[in-house]
């Protein structure tokens, strides 16, 4: 069976994360991803971050499986160009500032008339609508302005932001959804349409009950560390040698636990007997399992908890998660072979579907694609890419050995 997406075009115009994630899910489902991008490359491929052996591991990541076309948008011929291969996609992904697209011409209402079924998605920090539209983004901007850094950290802690761009990412992923949904709205109904995704939206909606409980009650949440303010106990405790969080709120996980220390007598004390009564008592049940479980090791800790069916982990660090046997076990460390970097080592995406196997492609060297994209695409030869390139619209690593 072939890819899921194979037959959809997608032309990224994205940028570091937000801007381009969407796209590296897309190209995992089988899609061509045709990065297009200016002639001094996407700002993720600067080195000075996130270096890894003279690339980026950023650019490394969100663009393993895309390929690389060099385009001066702001070039009468290099626009052009960009136009005709509109004709020839299915959807644009970009996360300028909004007002940049229709500035350079090439937002969704000039290109539908391109293409009337062109799918055209923007991702950018607040969202093209609303007082705060023009206002710059960044991932931590987000996660303050969005609520999740205010109850994120230890109790009586300063606020703590999550450790991956959470904003970024979230704005990728519904980048994604919008193009998936899009696009089967269009096999449905007909037409092409435009996406609006705030970084902003994603991060307030995935607020998700907190947010909710807030707003119908009132109630503010409060940082709790690793703890949860509705369970216990649920939290990590310190070992002799680490951490391990323990999750055993229901009543029968509960008793699990009480007996596998030898504690029966938590069971039946009214402080700790069920989940409200261990929430009410918080400070007493976490002092009792906390003294236990410093007298063992992480290991000690967490095999007991596996052996007795409690819920359960060793907090890991990545060199832990990516040795872990169950990770290798499910595919989630692979790799693939860089023309530059050599092999790279990579998580890919989680998607586990029938017949169908994740492709291992590297991150494009910039203009990696142009000549041949050009050609295969828009039928241009050997002379009129050169000629192209030597007017400064695209840019190509070769003109000529790139066909």
């Amino acid at each position: 069976m072939g890819a899921m997406l194979e037959g959809v075009t997608v032309l990224e115009l994205g940028q570091v994360i937000a801007g381009t994630f969407g796209g590296t899910i897309l190209a995992d489902m089988g899609a061509e991803v045709i990065k297009i991008e200016p002639h001094r490359g996407d700002t993720a491929r600067n080195p000075q971050i996130a270096p890894l052996r003279g690339e980026s591991a950023i650019h490394l990541f969100m663009n393993r499986g895309k390929k690389s076309v060099v385009l001066d948008l702001k070039n009468e011929r290099g626009r052009e160009t960009f136009y005709r291969l509109v004709e020839t996609a299915d959807a644009v992904i970009d996360n300028f500032r909004p007002g940049v697209m229709a500035r350079l011409g090439i937002d969704h209402e000039a290109l539908k008339s391109r293409n009337p079924q062109i799918i055209t998605v923007s991702v950018t920090g607040f969202g093209e609508t609303g007082p705060l539209r023009d206002k710059a983004a960044y991932d931590l901007v987000v996660q303050a302005y969005s609520g999740h850094m205010d109850y994120t950290g230890e109790a009586g802690g300063p606020p703590s932001r999550v450790g991956t761009p959470l904003a970024d990412l979230a704005g990728g992923i519904y980048a994604c959804i919008s193009i998936l949904g899009a696009l089967l709205g269009r096999e449905l109904h007909g037409g092409g349409r435009h996406g609006d995704v705030s970084m902003l939206d994603s991060l307030v909606s995935l607020l998700a009950y907190d947010g909710l409980d807030h707003l119908n009650s009132g109630r503010v949440a409060t940082r709790q560390g690793t703890a949860h303010a509705h369970m216990v106990p649920w939290q990590a405790f310190a070992t002799r040698d680490g951490h391990v969080v323990v999750v055993a709120r229901d009543e029968k996980f509960w008793r699990n636990l009480c007996e596998a220390v030898g504690r029966h007598d938590l069971i039946d004390d009214p402080r700790s007997r069920d989940n409200a009564a261990r929430v009410a008592n918080r400070g007493f049940v976490v002092g009792e399992l906390a003294a236990v479980f410093a007298t063992m090791t992480t290991a000690e800790l967490s095999d007991m908890l596996d052996r007795c069916d409690i819920p359960g982990a060793p907090v890991n660090d990545m060199a832990a998660v990516f040795a872990d046997e169950h990770v290798q076990a499910r595919g989630m460390v692979r790799s693939y072979a860089h023309p530059t970097v050599g092999e790279v080592r990579y998580q890919p995406s989680p998607l586990k579907l029938s017949d169908w196997d994740l492709p291992d492609r590297h991150a494009p060297l910039l203009g990696e694609h142009t000549a041949s994209v050009l050609s295969e695409r828009l039928g241009l030869s050997g002379d009129e890419v050169a000629a192209l390139a030597a007017d400064g619209a695209i840019g190509v690593l070769d003109p000529l050995s790139d066909l």
